[in-house]
């Protein structure tokens, strides 16, 4: 079952393509990691899959409906994105960027309600990120600034969730809090989620689903254990490396040669 799919999808920038041609299904109630070297589409899939990138082929569709047919309110209530280099507005708080997740379930005469005051609560809560919520966005380090767009992408509330390399500026015991918080919202509340990621011992261990690039093509998909081999990370990152089994979980764990 899939609710977002893409097919032949083509992307890109300027005259140039980035990926040509991509048959994609994010399964419904996974956790979806895509995989690749530097450059090699993951972030511009993930665009198109968000209608950030408008295909110049092919479609994306949600819910059976093409994106490019839908509202950006409608799309915002069902499916939420968290960029690789979001910007906030000069002067802005914790708090105020937080609660702009709950935008898409705004409308022109509700108001804010005790369900959005809880949204808002229940993301800072569960990024860590309540005792900040007066602090300039600007004041903040790398680390801290990440979880805190990543508490706004959950006050959002979706059921389907994207988030470019969330784990970009955290510390390891971060990097690991944030996989574990994705991994409770899959089983806990029943979100697909698709996330982006350099690690992939970490995307092993956290995710279902494994989809890996290179050159803007889709080389290999499936759970981890069926995917994950020397022959991949030779095939996609270029490494001589050897796959045994991650001690504490049993998933595959890449060790470099």
């Amino acid at each position: 079952m899939t609710r977002l799919r893409a097919q032949d999808l083509t992307l890109g920038y300027d005259d140039r393509a980035v990926v040509s041609g991509l048959d994609v299904d994010i399964l419904d109630g996974k956790v979806t990691a895509i995989v690749g070297a530097n450059a090699c589409g993951k972030s511009t899939l993930l665009r198109g899959l968000a209608r950030l990138l408008l295909p110049r082929a092919g479609a994306v569709h949600l819910d059976g409906t093409a994106l490019a047919d839908l509202r950006t309110l409608d799309i915002a209530k069902v499916l939420g994105l968290l960029p690789q280099t979001p910007v906030a507005p000069d002067g802005i708080t914790v708090a105020d960027l937080v609660s702009r997740g709950r935008y898409p379930h705004q409308g022109w005469f509700r108001r804010w309600t005790d369900d959005d005051q809880d949204a808002v609560a229940r993301a800072l809560d569960a990024t860590g990120t309540t005792d900040l919520v007066d602090r300039p966005i600007r004041e903040l380090s790398g680390g801290q600034r990440q979880r805190v767009w990543v508490a706004m992408a959950l006050a959002q509330d979706t059921d389907l969730l994207l988030l470019d390399e969330p784990t970009t500026y955290l510390d390891i015991n971060h990097q690991v809090e944030l996989l574990r918080l994705l991994r409770r919202l899959n089983t806990d509340a029943d979100k697909t989620i698709v996330v982006v990621m350099h690690d992939l011992n970490l995307a092993c261990r956290f995710c279902d689903h494994v989809i890996a690039m290179a050159d803007g093509a889709i080389v290999a998909e499936g759970a981890p254990g069926d995917v994950v081999t020397a022959e991949l990370v030779a095939k996609v990152f270029g490494m001589a490396c050897v796959v045994v089994p991650d001690p504490v979980a049993g998933t595959p764990m890449v060790v470099p040669a």
